[in-house]
This record gives C-alpha cells, structure tokens and sequence, in this order.
C-alpha cells in the first residue's frame, strides 16, 4: 500500500477554489445568479487560485519576489472590468454551498505550513484578504499585521507634529473690533432681543 503524499498549502488552496467554482457554476438560474456574474466570479477565483500556485511555486524555489509595479504612465490604459459586490460575505449570500468552503479556508489560514510561507511572502495577502471577505473569513492576524503600518508621508509633503490640545482661533483681520467673549452665567436671550 502506498500512501499519498502530504498536501501542501496550494494543492489544498486549489482544492478550495475548485469546489467554489462547481459550486458557482451549479447555482445558474438561482438567486439571481445570471451566466455573466457565474463568469465573473468563476474568472475571478482562478485567477486568485494562479495568482496563488505561482507564488508558492516561488516560495519554495527559494526567491518570493517582491511584486513590482510599473510606473503609472507605461500603464496601459484599460477600460474598467465589471466589479463584483464587496461586502463583508457576499459569495454565501449569493451560493449557499460557498459557505462551506470559507470554512475550509479558514482552517487552510491556521495550519502552520500556510502562516509559513504567508511569512515567507507577505504578498500573498493580496490574493487572500478579498478571497477572506468573498467568504466570510476574518483574516488571521499574519494577513492584517502589515496592514496596520502608517503609510509614509509623500515626497516633499512637510511633516508636521501632531496637535496636543484645540486648535488657535482664527487671527482678526486688521481693523475690526473684536466680538466679546460670551458670559457662561448668563442664560436665556440677550436683552435686546424682541
């Protein structure tokens, strides 16, 4: 008898978005589930599911690159993709049977041998905290920790401490006289009212 091997972090992750994808595809014709949003989903996950095989495969080639991005202007201009919902569990709203795999992610997110190579490259976050959100998964703490860094301040923007108590009134322009202080004893209308 011979055993299987183990499966890794991508064999399982693939194993997620396959079934998400039958899932997907099973549910046409209901609960609004129309064959352009199927596609929309269905190219949405395996491209997160790709996305994801690469990155393991480099992990454990030893060289997880840092993703790079081109500068704006060589960017090609694109017309925008239709967009899917982005709330916080939108997919088992839409595929009931999807909530079974946010579960199997969930349990992928603890196993040791994942949280290593997410350390390994932290851009896998990327790929996974909209996959997380789709599902209903709170993302683990190693998906969020870098999340929580300030952003730098832009270049050549003036760094300014921070402000410890109100804010200066406004200075009066030259020429005009001061209004007076308001008295905290007085209560009800001032006198010249009618």
């Amino acid at each position: 008898m011979v055993s299987a091997a183990p499966l890794t972090p991508d064999d399982r992750f693939a194993a997620i978005i396959d079934g998400l994808c039958k899932a997907v595809a099973a549910s046409l014709g209901r609960g609004g589930m129309t064959g352009p949003l199927i596609i929309l989903i269905w190219s949405r996950l395996r491209r997160m599911a790709t996305r994801f095989t690469r990155l393991a495969a480099r992990v454990r080639a030893g060289k997880p690159s840092v993703a790079r991005r081109r500068p704006a202007s060589s960017r090609p201009a694109r017309p925008r993709p239709p967009r899917l919902p982005n709330r916080f569990a939108w997919l088992p709203g839409l595929v009931p049977p999807a909530a079974a795999y946010g579960s199997q992610l969930q349990y992928l997110l603890m196993d040791p041998q994942m949280a290593a190579l997410i350390a390994a490259a932290p851009q896998a976050g990327r790929i996974l905290r909209p996959l997380c959100r789709m599902l209903g998964v709170r993302p683990p703490p190693i998906l969020t920790a870098n999340l929580l860094r300030p952003r730098p301040a832009p270049r050549g923007a003036p760094s300014r401490p921070a402000a410890s108590g109100p804010a200066p009134a406004p200075a009066q322009p030259p020429g005009q006289p001061s209004a007076p202080a308001p008295d905290p004893r007085a209560c009800g209308p001032p006198d010249n009212v009618a």
